[in-house]
């Protein structure tokens, strides 16, 4: 897989993607996105189009447009944004209250996130040349990696207080 480059496109499926561009991926697509959390929040189309737009610098990324693309959106591809960007952090989402989970469906579903990641990981050492879109993919499956270890462990603690407390 070396030395491929990724498109746009790709990019933002396989791999993380800096906050901008992240943000940018959240509230531009798909389409109208954007013109929804304008009118929920009150915001000027046109400021807003030129804020999320990582090409354009005459109008800078607020963190509070970033919170706001982020609460209408409820975007992963921020928070694996932000997470990276960390080096040392991971995020998950809590599972609903009212979601009867499979444990054992989640637990075969890690062991294929596990082998994504491997897989993912080899691809790039095939050549002992790690190139910056192998590694985004490798962030990328490793967070979801993550994500999903600590939903396992969340529905066991859940499990545990229900069934002994």
């Amino acid at each position: 897989m070396s030395k491929q480059k990724y498109t746009a496109a790709e990019r933002a499926e396989n791999c993380v993607l800096d906050l901008e561009a992240a943000v940018y991926q959240a509230a531009m697509k798909p389409r109208g996105t954007l013109g929804g959390i304008c009118e929920t929040f009150g915001l000027t189309y046109n400021t807003a189009v030129l804020q999320v737009n990582p090409k354009r610098t005459c109008h800078t990324l607020s963190p509070l447009l970033i919170e706001q693309v982020l609460s209408a959106t409820q975007s992963p591809l921020i928070m694996d944004a932000i997470c990276c960007a960390h080096g040392n952090a991971a995020w998950f989402l809590l599972p609903n209250d009212d979601d009867q989970c499979d444990e054992m469906t989640d637990i075969a579903l890690l062991g294929q996130k596990f082998a994504d990641l491997n897989s993912t990981s080899l691809d790039a050492y095939a050549d002992k040349v790690i190139e910056p879109d192998e590694y985004a993919r490798m962030q990328k499956d490793a967070q979801a990696l993550q994500r999903h270890i600590q939903t396992i462990l969340e529905n066991a603690k859940r499990n545990m207080e229900r069934n002994n407390g």
